[in-house]
């Protein structure tokens, strides 16, 4: 096969991967699960092991091919679209638990493998990699950690960083690399496991991941508070935050401005048309009690109430997949300052009025969620500029907008990650060392990179 442009047919692509690792390693019809915008045919590669990984990564660099790597395919269309790609690689095949050590509370896994899959696994020896993940139940732990994935559970536990002890990486012209190390002792490497979490497979494709893990804990409850108005309940989040209370998920939940808006039955359901503080607590039984008397004292004057171990399943559950479902035409993602959650809402309410939004309340983290006529009531140029102006609101406060998923023409007219300022020549710099011909998701990531 020549070397091809950017209009190589994707039948050629196929031919070739099938004739170097068999026919059930290609797919053409990406169906919904592997497809970018509106595209139907893009050819997807599934390697079965790291070596088979590298081995893919060895032939598209042959071939000048750009790659666009990938686990269940949930993340497809955040970030910028990559331009040039001729192929997705996906390590969804790549799903094995390949050493796992009770005693030591570590284990090694494909990147490929699903982290609720590996976790019920787990929890037969009552132990967990305590994070949680956006999507359904498919999710993986490469993904997870590639875009530095943390949901509600980041509370009390952190983010993938903080729990990573080793990898392997296969890079751009398909050699292998180890970073870190298989047990909690051995950190050499480790900064480079960091430098990899949330590059977005920008710089090497994770094929293996090593973790520490914690002690599965034994009781588990959830209590939520209602408000009419946001106001009462970032108080409410504010009081909890300096206080001896530790709740694993802090969340507050906007109410649905309209029909339609995504959320999740579970969770329309427990926020019964009002704005919602849920409070997820992990621990002892006796500690969980005390802690729940204490945040019941932090909020009189508000209805609470405690959910029932069936209902706090299904409304967690629920919350984590509809964060990037298939009917969202708008997801944002603004970081602030705690102390100015309750500023940055009202900002969201004054420009994106139709939105939905939720908010990690002890880091100040908070999305804005809204289905695709979010700004049909504005002219076409007026639409950019109203995330701009909210964008402007965020950096006022030295925070952040990130663009995970927007209208094409939208994306086409802002800059999805924001301006990164100093930093920019460090990445773009880690990029040309790492993926000299640009052929790892180019363009996708901030930077350009």
């Amino acid at each position: 096969m020549s070397r091809p442009d950017t209009e190589v047919s994707p039948e050629r692509i196929a031919d070739l991967f099938r004739e170097n690792f068999g026919r059930d390693r290609v797919l053409t019809e990406v169906g919904d699960r592997f497809r970018v915008a509106d595209e139907e045919v893009r050819v997807v590669a599934f390697p079965g092991h790291t070596e088979e990984l590298g081995e893919m990564l060895r032939l598209a660099a042959q071939e000048r091919l750009r790659v666009i790597p990938a686990g269940a395919g949930a993340w497809l269309e955040m970030g910028n679209r990559p331009p040039l790609a001729h192929l997705i690689i996906s390590t969804a095949r790549m799903n094995r638990v390949l050493e796992y050590e009770p005693a030591d509370l570590t284990v090694t896994v494909e990147a490929g493998c699903p982290l609720a899959a590996f976790n019920t696994q787990a929890a037969a020896h009552r132990q967990w990699i305590p994070l949680d993940h956006f999507g359904g139940a498919d999710a993986t732990i490469g993904a997870v950690v590639a875009t530095a994935s943390s949901g509600p559970l980041r509370c009390g536990y952190g983010t993938p960083r903080d729990w990573v002890i080793g990898m392997r990486v296969a890079h751009a012209d398909g050699h292998l690399t180890k970073a870190g190390g298989k047990v909690v002792k051995n950190v050499a490497g480790y900064d480079l496991c960091k430098l990899y979490t949330g590059s977005f497979g920008t710089l090497g494709v994770i094929g293996e991941l090593s973790f520490k893990l914690r002690a599965l804990p034994p009781g588990e409850r959830t209590l939520v508070f209602y408000a009419d108005a946001p106001g009462e309940l970032c108080a409410l989040a504010a009081r909890v935050t300096d206080s001896d209370v530790q709740p694993a998920a802090l969340e507050l939940i906007s109410a649905p401005p309209a029909p339609g808006v995504p959320g999740g039955e579970a969770v329309r359901s427990v926020a019964d048309g009002r704005h919602v503080l849920a409070l997820r607590f992990l621990g002892e039984e006796e500690t969980i009690a005390s802690q729940i008397a204490e945040a019941v004292r932090l909020g009189v004057g508000l209805r609470g109430r405690g959910l029932g171990e069936g209902e706090a399943a299904d409304f967690w559950d629920a919350y984590r997949a509809s964060e990037i479902g298939p009917e969202l035409g708008y997801n944002l993602r603004l970081s602030t300052l705690p102390a100015d959650l309750g500023a940055m809402i009202a900002e969201v309410g004054r420009l994106l009025p139709r939105a939905g939004w939720r908010a990690h309340a002890g880091s100040g983290v908070l999305r804005v969620l809204a289905g695709g006529d979010l700004l049909d009531d504005l002219k076409a140029k007026q639409r950019p500029q109203r995330i701009a102006e909210l964008r402007h609101a965020a950096q006022s406060r030295g925070g952040q907008l990130l663009i995970w998923r927007a209208p094409a023409e939208l994306k086409a007219q802002l800059d999805v990650w924001g301006e990164v300022g100093p930093a920019a020549p460090l990445m773009r710099a880690l990029k040309e060392k790492f993926d000299p011909h640009g052929q790892l998701n180019p363009g996708r990531f901030a930077a350009g990179i």
